[in-house]
């Protein structure tokens, strides 16, 4: 079905990332999830996903081994077909040089980010990420899924969060650009006099409430102990909820990177496929720059980087703006976020 674009009718056509394909792959998912993700899946193929060699230096290229056939989250295939498991230099990537995380313990938590960013961090991510969507040209993910039941660190306590993250410094910085120019409200605008568009958004909300089902339905236990925490009412509101937390019956975009990430881990979010090609008419190839991929090789020093990630306005931003402010030897307690 085409939708109507600012100069006339757009079919949704495949950007540059997005190749639509069915799938059987849907594990241990109840009846009901089932069959409502079919009717709402449109997803990318990915005939060869790959993992990244990260010995390579500024300007060369790196090498991508073949990955396993089936990764797997709790036992059950990951969610759509397109989604590959992180490997650990993907983890040090995006913990390292996507994320900015670091350690947060009293022995560690002064330590700046120089290459790894250590184990711990490491394991603590593994743990809450279910897998990586697509990969840029030079190999690494560009978005990630959540697991959205996670335990906050240093905390004894399980939280419901959500699931799609888009992590890429490249897209991040572009399309906190967009923003800035004000296309939020172009979009916004779009969806008050475009029925295709409020369709699509709460398709897109569906997709992600039926996923968020999916992901946590053999997991009474937790369950139960968030609902506790939250309370009936809240709880089922954060259950019920789409992608970026949004209600059902939302007519605001409220996050074009969000939409993004579900373009890259899901597909077929025709919003996110408009933003790629606002992107692509600035002049920025989405699938990554001839020097990007300095920022992501966490063997390239990022003073040495040809292009590295200068701000954004995420939790990402503030731990990369913290850690430039504060001076060596006198750098406060950080306490990690989500």
């Amino acid at each position: 079905k085409g939708q109507e674009g600012r100069g006339g009718p757009l079919p949704l056509r495949p950007s540059s990332f997005a190749r639509m394909a069915a799938s059987g792959q849907h594990g241990g998912m109840c009846g009901g999830c089932l069959v409502g993700l079919r009717k709402l899946r449109r997803l990318p193929g990915d005939d060869a996903p790959v993992k990244p060699k990260v010995t390579a230096q500024p300007g060369e290229k790196a090498s991508f081994p073949a990955q396993q056939e089936k990764p797997l989250f709790r036992g059950r295939p990951l969610p759509y077909p397109a989604m590959t498991a992180l490997s650990k230099a993907d983890l040090e990537c995006v913990a390292a040089r996507h994320l900015y995380r670091r350690p947060a313990t009293p022995e560690t938590a002064n330590e700046p980010v120089v290459g790894s960013v250590g184990e711990g961090v490491l394991r603590e991510l593994e743990g809450q990420v279910v897998g990586g969507g697509r990969r840029c040209r030079h190999g690494w993910p560009q978005a990630i899924m959540y697991d959205p039941l996670y335990r906050e660190p240093g905390r004894d306590r399980t939280r419901l969060g959500d699931t799609t993250r888009l992590t890429c410094p490249l897209l991040v910085s572009v399309i906190d650009k967009l923003e800035k120019a004000g296309v939020m409200g172009t979009y916004n605008e779009r969806l008050k006099v475009d029925d295709a568009w409020r369709e699509e958004l709460a398709r897109v909300n569906e997709a992600h409430r039926l996923l968020r089902q999916h992901l946590v339905s053999d997991r009474p236990e937790e369950l139960a102990i968030v609902r506790q925490h939250l309370g009936e009412e809240t709880f089922a509101i954060a259950m019920g909820a789409g992608l970026a937390s949004m209600r059902p019956t939302s007519l605001d975009v409220k996050c074009l990177h969000a939409h993004v990430a579900d373009e890259l881990v899901r597909g077929g979010n025709g919003i996110a496929q408009q933003v790629l090609r606002d992107i692509e008419e600035q002049g920025v190839r989405p699938d990554g720059t001839d020097e990007c991929c300095d920022n992501c090789n966490v063997q390239v020093p990022l003073d040495q980087a040809r292009w590295r990630l200068q701000k954004c306005k995420n939790t990402a931003g503030k731990r990369l703006s913290r850690l430039r402010k504060e001076a060596p030897g006198n750098r406060p307690k950080v306490v990690e976020e989500r």
